[in-house]
């Protein structure tokens, strides 16, 4: 039996309550607060925390990221196109752009510049939310995704929209190792301190790649699946005898995003009069498509960024009484009377402070009045709506303590309001034992100090109840419940 006694400056639980300086870890379980004899000592010249728990990211999307080209920092569709052509692979494939950023405010990429660039190989570029992206001509004839998304696609300048992106970047996934990029992915995962993740829209292959991880002890982490219900049946069996990884729900989508003036608002965009954005999933939808998921005991999670959409919603789960096992991603435009009822419903709204910060263009998009609705975290948690929080890496990074800032309303951008900055106490919160539950399944242990769970505990130099800002999250190296 291998056991620890941990020793720190403090030990503090999820809600950054001191519990103990010492506590004693067996077998990669917490035993006691206090100390054995027998144990061995471990000393820790910091403060230790439960580790976090991303409760909304892209585990495949993320390993692409990693193994792609960084387009984040294009400043026009030509700098786009440049960088993209020195891809080495056979599929170029690049994701971080955003219009908003470009010289020329707007204007976006098309098929026939990424041609002239890349004529001779797939080229698809991923703008930052996911829900937009510009594809060659060789990639649109190797997907041939304009048969199956008409509505989505424009054939002519190349650019696809929602459900047509992820098909186009599903289509690569079976010409590349998935298992590769799923493991980088993870590891960046743990490098930033992240002990269980939600992976939304978890493709079978990526179950399959978690699973293969699993069986020969490489998967140091814990991770709920939420696949789309087409995919439920294939990644339940890809997944049928791993340890720290199973099918917790089904993720799918009612809207768009604010960027790519998809996401479903109530009143047309400030910047695109007409333009209300799309509803893919009514409130019909949505009851249909929990029949033979929450029945089954899996919970449905539905992304809804705009207020329309976020409407529809939350009538289907009052329809159906899903209440607390039910999820909402995102919330990002929240008028006041919708956040009464989130309060009501019960169900856990997974929201990504961070947006806060690359949603700069924000005002734009919704005008004077409606951006006061954006990103309302300390309006939502006054009202009593069960928040969770996460990156959707990765649209936003990995690293946590960027979160919690943006938690803080330490930025400067109009949805940083000082009315609606959470506490270092709530943000830990959020970002650990919140975020576990909401994630459910093998992660539904974790982001808490308590008798008888994981060990999966960090811990930083300063301490987090009173520091400013926080450095870099290190592990309390105990045999934990995880490999690695």
């Amino acid at each position: 039996m291998a056991s620890y006694n941990v020793r720190a400056l403090g030990i503090y639980n999820e809600y950054l309550d001191y519990i103990s300086d010492t506590i004693l870890v067996e077998d990669g379980v917490i035993k006691r607060f206090g100390s054995a004899s027998y144990a061995k000592d471990v000393y820790v010249d910091g403060h230790v925390v439960p580790a976090f728990v991303d409760a909304h990211l892209h585990i495949t999307w993320l390993g692409l990221a990693l193994n792609g080209v960084d387009l984040s920092g294009v400043r026009s569709p030509e700098d786009l196109a440049r960088k993209l052509s020195l891809a080495p692979a056979g599929i170029a494939y690049g994701r971080g752009w955003d219009q908003e950023r470009f010289e020329e405010r707007g204007t976006l990429p098309t098929r026939k510049l990424l041609d002239r660039y890349i004529p001779d190989k797939p080229a698809i570029a991923v703008r930052v939310c996911g829900h937009l992206a510009v594809l060659n001509t060789m990639a649109l004839e190797l997907t041939r995704i304009y048969e199956v998304f008409p509505d989505l696609v424009d054939k002519e300048t190349g650019i696809v929209r929602e459900d047509a992106v992820y098909r186009a970047v599903e289509s690569i996934l079976g010409k590349i190792d998935v298992t590769k990029i799923v493991k980088d992915a993870v590891m960046e995962i743990k490098r930033h301190g992240v002990a269980g993740v939600s992976s939304m829209s978890c493709p079978v292959s990526e179950a399959q790649a978690l699973a293969r991880l699993d069986s020969v002890g490489e998967l140091v982490i814990r991770v709920a699946c939420y696949p789309r219900k087409q995919h439920l049946a294939e990644a339940l069996e890809a997944l049928g005898d791993a340890r720290n990884a199973a099918v917790v729900g089904v993720k799918d989508f009612a809207d768009g995003s604010l960027g790519a003036r998809t996401a479903y608002l109530s009143e047309e965009y400030n910047d695109e009069p007409g333009n209300r954005g799309l509803l893919l999933l009514t409130k019909r939808d949505i009851m249909r498509l929990a029949d033979g998921v929450v029945n089954r005991g899996f919970k449905l999670a539905i992304h809804a960024i705009g207020d329309a959409a976020l409407s529809e919603v939350i009538e289907a789960y009052q329809e159906i009484g899903i209440g607390g096992d039910g999820r909402i991603e995102h919330a990002s435009v929240a008028p006041p009377s919708l956040i009464r009822e989130l309060a009501v419903l019960g169900s856990h709204v997974v929201v990504q402070p961070r947006f806060r910060v690359s949603d700069w263009w924000i005002e734009d998009r919704l005008g004077k009045e409606r951006v006061r609705w954006a990103y309302p975290f300390k309006t939502m948690v006054d009202a009593g709506v069960r928040i969770a929080f996460s990156t959707d890496s990765p649209v936003e990074t990995i690293n946590p303590i960027e979160t919690i800032m943006a938690a803080e309303s330490r930025c400067s951008q109009p949805t940083c309001r000082a009315e609606e900055a959470l506490t270092r106490r709530e943000s830990i919160y959020y970002y650990t034992r919140a975020s576990a539950l909401a994630s459910g399944g093998p992660v539904a242990e974790l982001g808490t100090i308590q008798s008888g769970k994981p060990a999966m505990l960090i811990w930083f130099d300063e301490d987090p109840k009173t520091a400013r800002k926080l450095g870099i999250p290190k592990w309390v190296k105990v045999a934990s419940s995880l490999p690695g």
